[in-house]
Formats: C-alpha cells, structure tokens, sequence
C-alpha cells in the first residue's frame, strides 16, 4: 500500500473531488458526443463547433473565478472569513452582470463566428441553434461557476463534486429525452443537448446559492446587497489578466479551429471525437491544478512560501504518475477509444476513426508535460501571479502552435523549395510541441520564485 506524506495527502484530499466532479461532466460531454454522434458526421462538427464558440466566452468568466479563487484562499490562510465571504458576494454579483452581455454577444454574432471560421452553411445553421440555447445560459453558468471557485479556495472541493455530479445526471437523462424526443418530449436533435446542459447548469447553481444562502458550506453568502468596489477592484485586479490569457487563448484557439475546419468536416469531425476521447485523460491535471491553486494561496495567506512550494513539487510528482498512465492508454489502444463515439453506418466511418486514432496517438506523447503545465499555472494564479501566464500564453500558442500548424499543415514554398503539407495531422503534433514549450516556460517561471511576493 502505497503511503503519502502530510503534503500528498492534503493534495489528493483537494485533487480527488475536483477529478472526479470533472470525470463526471467529462463522461457527460462523452455521452453528449455518443448521442449527437449518431446524428450524423453534421451534427458532430455543428455541436463541436459550436462548442468552440461557446468556450471562447470563458475568459471574461476567468477573470472573476480566479480572482475570486486566489483572494479567498488568501483570506482563509490569513483566519479572515469575514473578507473571504465578502469577496464571495461581490464575485457572484460581478459574474453576473458579465454574463449577460456575454449571452447577448451569443444571440447576435454567433452565426457569423461560425462564418469566419470556415463552416459550411449546413453547419453554420445548425451549429447557430444549438449556440443560441447554450449562450441562453451563460449568466447562470458564470454565478455557478464562481461560486464553485470560491469554495476550492476554501479547500472545498466535494461541494463542486457533487453538485457537478447531479448536474451531469440531470443533463444526461435530459439528453436522451430531448435528443431523441422520448417519453413524449420533443425531438431537438442536436439542440436538445444544448437545453439538457442548461437545465442541469441552473438546476446546480440554484442548489449552491440555496447552501450558501442558509451557512450550510464553508463559506456563507450574507448578501448585503451593496457593491463593494475596492472589493471588486481587487478580484478584477488579480482577474484581468486572466481574461487577456484567456482571451488570447481562445483566439488562438480560434485560429487553429479555423485551420483545422479548412481541412475539410471529416478532419473536423475527426478533430471532435478525438478532443472529447482526450478530455477525459487530463482531468487528474485540472484536479491537481485546483489543489495547487488553493494550496499554494493558503500557504502565503499562512506567510509560509516554502511550504508553498513544497505543494507544487508533490503535486508535480503525483500528476505526473497519473498523466504517464493516461498517455499509455490513448497511445496504445486508441481505436478503441475512439470507436464508440463514430456510428458504424456513416459513410465516413473508417476515414474518422482513422484520422481520429492518430490525433489520440500524437496527444498522448504530450500528456504528462501537459499535467506539469496545469500545476505550475495553478500555482501561479494561487499566488495572485496572473501575470505570467498571460505573457506565457501570448508566446507559446502563437510561435509553437498556430505557425506551425499553418505552415505545415498547408505547405509552403522557399526559393525552389517546397514542402507539401500534411494536413490535418500537422495541426495535432503542432499542438503537442506548444504542450512541450509551454510547460517549460512555466517551469522557469516557478523556478525564478517571483510568485511567492506577489501582493493581493
């Protein structure tokens, strides 16, 4: 039996409920695609398009949770719970108010996202309905949210997990009900997963509101009903830079969506199963990423940096045992992951599987720095370091992931040289050299030791 220090043992304490909260909302996202999958290869580049979209509206969500999650672990570490239920609400009233223009942004330029990106109009119709129900949701979805990141920085992580958990349930019932139009529900199709995801959603975040509201959590929602703005300034102020990385991130991401979209909605759909298959491969690295985060806050809230950094170093060695096993399995046996998620009766079954088989292959190779990436950048964030995860992300993405992806992926000519593009493939080992260098970034980031006098 194998036994853990003090150290290991309060990070798998916080690391196991967020892995497994977000298993579950993974094997729900799987369940999604398995559904949707048998749709039709449209209906998987529509849905998973569409998602895209949907995902580049998390930065502004960013930007309040990661405030929220660093000042309140700091405020625990220090013994002051009175300012850490004060930024709690202040954080769920900003989240939001930035939830709504958000949606508004989803109704009115969705469509022509999709556009840009390189949609077929096929799929640009069918992908803006399925938008259109998801941005519906997003000022729930950013309340909710929040709230969960306030309680991992409490060092709650069971909370999150549980509710996560009913969401799932409810989402995937409603799934099967309004996908399919069963038990005289209507048939939505593709659409139906977007309804089933928001009524799980708003059903978890009312359910956390009701706990926070009667003290039954660590932290207790006293609304006030008063904006407190240095309060809010101070979330913001750890925040903002969290929404530019992730602003970034997400037009990167856009970027290389619009890359892979070009190669054709085989290499799209393929791109798709492959993503979802992999989603559930690093979620030890998002566990270990919120115990970081908490850990790392309320170790300086302590006063204690070293052992702050104790944290990471046992975090980085835990991840990296569950991230190598991950990269053996999505190497080794990826028809076999991918095969459940194509419908057999698809004139392009085989050509997905294929192309999908070799994504999980070339993403497997890049696991394990991938898990060293999520702790070090928690621990940044813990720390109120925003700052270098944002310089980080406007770097790597661009120079390792998105000019490679171009330029091989396409071909290119120098003088009387030419090199014929690889397609697609090129996009994926593109963004497994950008996983390599944007660990090694952060690595020396942490190494330097500027995060341990950041001021909050």
């Amino acid at each position: 039996m194998v036994r853990l220090n003090e150290h290991q043992r309060r990070l798998w304490a916080l690391a196991w409920p967020a892995i497994t909260g977000n298993i579950s909302q993974t094997l729900l996202n799987l369940v999604d695609m398995i559904m949707v999958g048998h749709l039709g290869a449209l209906a998987i580049a529509a849905v998973g398009l569409g998602g895209q979209v949907s995902w580049f509206m998390m930065p502004i969500m960013a930007a309040v949770a990661t405030g929220t999650l660093a000042l309140v672990a700091r405020f625990i570490g220090a013994k002051d719970r009175e300012n850490a239920a004060l930024v709690l609400e202040q954080s769920l009233y900003l989240a939001f108010l930035l939830g709504i223009p958000v949606m508004l942004f989803g109704w009115l330029f969705g469509a022509d996202i999709l556009r840009i990106m390189g949609a077929k109009p096929d799929v640009v119709d069918l992908g803006y309905d399925y938008i259109k129900v998801v941005f519906a949701f997003y000022p729930v979805r950013f309340v909710g949210f929040t709230a969960y990141s306030a309680l991992r920085g409490a060092g709650d992580t069971k909370t999150p997990m549980k509710l996560g958990i009913l969401m799932n349930i409810i989402n995937a019932v409603l799934d099967y009900l309004l996908i399919y139009g069963k038990l005289g529900f209507p048939r939505l199709g593709a659409v139906g997963a977007a309804w089933a995801s928001g009524i799980g959603i708003t059903t978890s975040m009312l359910i956390v509101l009701y706990l926070l509201w009667r003290g039954k959590l660590v932290l207790p929602f006293r609304p006030s009903w008063s904006f407190h703005p240095e309060m809010a300034k101070r979330i913001l102020r750890i925040g903002l830079p969290t929404m530019v990385e992730r602003g970034l991130f997400s037009f990167y991401n856009f970027l290389y969506m619009s890359i892979v979209t070009r190669f054709g909605t085989i290499a799209l759909a393929a791109h798709q199963v492959g993503l979802r298959v992999e989603s559930i491969a690093y979620m030890p690295a998002f566990g270990f990423n919120v115990a970081a985060s908490a850990l790392v806050g309320q170790s300086l809230g302590e006063g204690k940096p070293e052992k702050a950094e104790r944290f990471v170093y046992e975090a980085l060695k835990m991840v990296g045992l569950f991230m190598g096993v991950m990269a053996l399995i999505l190497v080794l046996f990826p028809r076999y992951l991918v095969m459940p998620f194509i419908d057999p009766a698809d004139p392009h079954y085989t050509e997905i599987l294929h192309l999908a088989s070799i994504y999980l292959i070339i993403v497997g190779i890049s696991e394990v720095p991938l898990g060293w990436l999520f702790v070090l950048s928690g621990a940044l964030r813990g720390a109120g370091d925003t700052k270098t995860p944002m310089y980080i992300t406007a770097v790597g993405k661009l120079l390792f992931r998105i000019i490679p992806a171009y330029l091989l992926g396409f071909g290119f000519t120098i003088g009387s040289i030419h090199f014929e593009g690889l397609g697609v493939i090129a996009a994926w080992i593109a963004m497994s050299l950008e996983t390599f260098t944007t660990a090694a970034l952060f690595w020396w980031a942490f190494k330097r030791g500027k995060w341990k006098h950041v001021k909050v």
